[in-house]
């Protein structure tokens, strides 16, 4: 969630302790943002107090999570946050990647953006919250592990004891990412090419690889390859899927992900509620909180595969940055699921489109 918080600390350690005494009128990002420091470093300055420094190689330490049990995962980025309950399983870590598979806990790392690690110990009104959370090279949060009831505490303290860092500093050595690069001009696109080779994916993970063939980002593909592939649908396309999704009963995946993480929910999904800007999902295993009013466009997107058309529901923000996806829920091998595509398919068009997708 996001609140903007005034300045009345002096210093990190100040505001540090009032955020985890759990007195602090606001959640940590925002009271960083408002201090003009990152959440990375809000969380180090607890070093040496209830905020312990970790050191490992990220995979290693990831492979170990399931010892944890039941436990509350966390991924967010400036407009959607997506949280799940489940258990660590199915784990795969190997140099700059690593999958988790588990259908209750179901993430892509991106293992070279991880860069600080720390376990964390907080109060809360119902008592202590103890929880894993990871930083990338900027202090921006990538994933937050907590601790539940039914979680396994002796194995929490197993893996603060083996990956404790020898130095306890609270200092972050932050380093900011290169600028992207710049995609080619719409006029040095081969248009006809990117449309043939479109027409020919046979697996949505191959989608990638056309874009960086083309030289060509993912908003701006949209934007030039036509209504067979590509349409833009109205700001009310999000709130219609999840609403028609409780009452059609159908089995939907959400997707949010920053620069470290990729979580992903896949489901029949129970209650929508909007309060304020946020359109919610509030089920027992499952939340998702989204920022209505930083959605600048949503697009409906259709993949060729080998199994047929995988439609999607894509999310930007008003730098064309893509910050949520939808998809109905489908098993390998098998044909989308004709319900969610009926419903997708009957959204309404935008009714501004580029001359490129006339």
């Amino acid at each position: 969630m996001h609140t903007t918080p005034s300045v009345k600390y002096k210093t990190p350690l100040e505001a540090w302790k009032d955020l985890s005494a759990g007195t602090a009128k606001g959640y940590a990002r925002d009271i960083a943002r408002a201090m003009n420091i990152t959440e990375g470093q809000l969380v180090a300055a607890g070093v040496g107090d209830n905020v312990i420094r970790l050191e490992a190689s990220w995979g290693e330490l990831i492979q170990k999570l399931g010892s944890l049990g039941e436990v509350k995962i966390i991924t967010r980025n400036e407009h959607a946050v997506h949280e799940k309950v489940g258990l660590f399983d199915k784990i795969s870590a190997k140099g700059p990647m690593g999958i988790v598979l588990n259908r209750e806990i179901d993430l892509r790392l991106f293992l070279t953006k991880w860069a600080f690690g720390f376990a964390v110990t907080t109060s809360t009104s119902k008592g202590k919250r103890k929880s894993l959370q990871f930083f990338d090279h900027e202090g921006t949060a990538i994933h937050k592990i907590y601790l539940t009831e039914s979680s396994c505490d002796d194995a929490y303290e197993a893996l603060i004891d083996r990956y404790t860092a020898a130095k306890q500093s609270s200092k972050l050595q932050l380093e900011n990412y290169d600028l992207p690069s710049i995609p080619a001009a719409d006029d040095n696109i081969d248009l006809k090419a990117l449309k043939s080779e479109w027409a020919s994916l046979k697996d949505v993970h191959q989608f990638h690889g056309l874009l960086r063939k083309h030289n060509c980002d993912r908003h701006q593909s949209f934007r030039l390859v036509g209504k067979e592939f590509a349409e833009k649908l109205t700001p009310v396309a999000l709130k219609d899927v999840l609403e028609q999704s409780v009452a059609n009963n159908i089995s939907i995946m959400v997707f949010v992900g920053n620069k470290g993480c990729i979580q992903i929910h896949t489901g029949d999904i129970e209650k929508v509620k909007e309060m304020g800007p946020w359109i919610n999902i509030l089920d027992p295993g499952f939340n998702l909180h989204l920022r209505q009013d930083h959605i600048a466009e949503i697009w409906l997107v259709r993949k060729p595969t080998k199994d047929g058309i995988i439609t999607t529901l894509e999310i930007f923000n008003d730098k064309q940055e893509s910050f949520a996806l939808l998809c109905g829920e489908r098993e390998m091998g098998q044909p989308e699921n004709t319900a969610w595509q009926n419903m997708i398919e009957s959204l309404e068009r935008h009714t501004t489109v580029s001359a490129a997708a006339e």
